[in-house]
């Protein structure tokens, strides 16, 4: 049985059956909006939120606050539009009020606060949910979307079964996408709630919410995306959220170039940030073309210096050849791809992404666009000093590699941790050998502070699992280096482990502990090459 609902304002209340329907068309002819929308005032928030109000009344992703604007002279007459909710009313009189209430709410929190100060009127509109008008349906279910935008109101959604109603909703066959749009709006602004985000896991509907990442319309893939975005903030949530694959649906989001896709791409990263805090996660993710890397702040690359103009060399170190067919103009020296032809210079797909990685970020580095001071201001729950963004992994690769010849300590430690976390196959081992990490990777090992040499030798031990690497390592003069630091007394226990291990894989391998000539070291590593291919 539906509780009573308050009656309609003093000014009508004492007006028959028929003036009042008489004043009700005389509204319909004037359509009741707002005069002034109700401008919300509120800092920004991490958990987001969908509400569809009018322009001025802030974005989604904010609560809707309170604030003071000039009333509707139409808001006197709320009450009786309150009341042509009721189920005694005619279909198409309770269509009409459902309708110019959605209109009214999207005046922002005062309008919503006018409506909900009638009791029990939330249930009516709840029970339009099921109404078999198509647009009484649709503008009760965006009213319930920009009531439950306003946190005093969820709870009291919540307790009239409206996410049982919305949910079901969303299951049947067929759905406008306007009507969808506004059901998973309500559920998003529900999920903000921690304590109501299981019931969201515990339904049908998360498969489905999964599913409508694909869909053409893009507020719905937005809405899809906030409601995922926001379940990611509870890791109890990450196992489910990964079981009904939602990864490779983020990381084809996060990939897409179009400028209407600029809050989806945001919501994409931010959940695969936060998925990719479990080791096993954080691997899926690499394995669909990502790396994490760490946000260290702009200041810190202020300290990068390009490389002074000489003969362009690979990111591994090693020389672009000359070509043998020089020009007496001069331009075999400037344009190197005359030589593009020749067998011997022309370099291999990794060398190719490795350039065109360290291009880009020395780039963004040289223009100070290559971090920004707000990024990573959204990641809830995350220290200042333990904050991530998510690039594809020729990008991820370099920029870890430029941060290791930065100057700051912080962001050169987690840059090797970084590293050592990213190095899970023969890949991406291959890719940080090609973007130049292994050499700067052993200078660090004689740096002043031993969180950083602990964090080199964390990276080199990783990367040690590669035959290619080790003799890297050797041609690089890491040899000498590494012995010396088992030797010494002073060398920490947990980097003395870890450079004991890449000895012992160096061994394993067959690799010689005598140094051989510099002729020889490219050789060692090309055949160390086509050895791992076979691994």
């Amino acid at each position: 049985m539906l509780p009573a609902v308050a009656a309609a304002s003093p000014a009508l209340s004492h007006l028959p059956r028929h003036q009042h329907l008489g004043r009700r068309f005389h509204l319909r002819c004037h359509r009741l909006l707002p005069a002034t929308p109700a401008k919300a005032s509120c800092g920004a928030r991490r958990r987001l939120l969908a509400g569809a109000f009018a322009a001025g009344d802030g974005p989604s992703g904010q609560d809707v606050d309170y604030s003071t604007g000039t009333t509707s002279s139409g808001s006197a007459y709320l009450g009786l539009f309150v009341r042509l909710l009721g189920l005694d009313n005619d279909a198409r009189d309770r269509e009409h009020a459902v309708c110019t209430l959605y209109q009214y709410s999207l005046g922002g929190r005062k309008s919503i606060d006018e409506i909900m100060q009638f009791p029990g009127c939330i249930v009516l509109i709840i029970s339009l949910l099921k109404s078999e008008s198509t647009r009484a349906r649709e503008a009760a279910a965006g009213l319930l979307r920009n009531i439950t935008s306003v946190q005093i109101y969820r709870k009291m959604a919540i307790e009239s079964g409206a996410m049982e109603e919305v949910m079901s909703l969303l299951c049947k066959s067929t759905i406008s996408p306007e009507m969808m749009e506004q059901c998973l709006c309500t559920i998003w602004n529900f999920s903000i709630d921690e304590n109501w985000r299981y019931k969201i896991l515990r339904s049908d509907v998360l498969t489905k919410i999964v599913r409508y990442l694909d869909e053409e319309d893009i507020k719905v893939k937005e809405a899809a995306g906030g409601i995922i975005s926001n379940l990611a903030l509870s890791p109890s949530n990450h196992g489910a959220l990964v079981e009904a694959g939602v990864i490779p649906k983020l990381v084809h989001l996060l990939q897409t170039k179009e400028d209407d896709y600029k809050i989806i791409r945001k919501e994409a990263r931010s959940s695969l940030i936060l998925l990719a805090r479990d080791d096993h996660y954080h691997s899926l993710i690499m394995e669909e073309g990502l790396v994490r890397v760490p946000l260290v702040g702009s200041a810190a690359y202020k300290a990068f210096k390009p490389l002074p103009h000489s003969w362009p060399t690979f990111p591994d170190g090693s020389e672009i050849q000359r070509s043998s067919r020089p020009s007496k103009y001069g331009a075999t020296e400037l344009l190197l791809g005359l030589s593009v032809n020749e067998k011997d210079t022309k370099p291999d797909k990794a060398k190719i992404n490795a350039m065109i990685g360290r291009s880009n970020q020395q780039f963004l580095a040289r223009v100070g666009a290559i971090e920004l001071d707000d990024e990573g201001n959204e990641q809830s729950g995350s220290e200042k000093s333990d904050l991530y963004t998510i690039l594809p992994w020729v990008d991820g690769v370099a920029r870890l590699v430029l941060i290791l010849g930065l100057e700051d300590i912080s962001a050169i430690k987690k840059a090797a941790r970084a590293i050592g976390d990213a190095s899970i196959n023969e890949h991406m081992r291959t890719s940080f050998k090609e973007a130049g990490a292994v050499k700067p990777l052993l200078e660090l090992l004689k740096h002043d502070d031993v969180s950083v040499r602990e964090a080199a030798a964390y990276a080199l031990e990783k990367l040690s699992v590669s035959a290619t690497i080790c003799q890297k390592i050797k041609a690089d003069g890491g040899l000498e280096l590494l012995i010396n630091t088992v030797k010494d007394p002073n060398t920490p226990v947990k980097q003395l482990e870890k450079m004991i291990y890449v000895l012992s894989q160096m061994f394993d391998m067959g690799i010689s502990m005598v140094a051989a000539p510099e002729s020889y070291a490219h050789e060692d590593v090309t055949s160390a090459e086509k050895s791992t291919q076979v691994r």
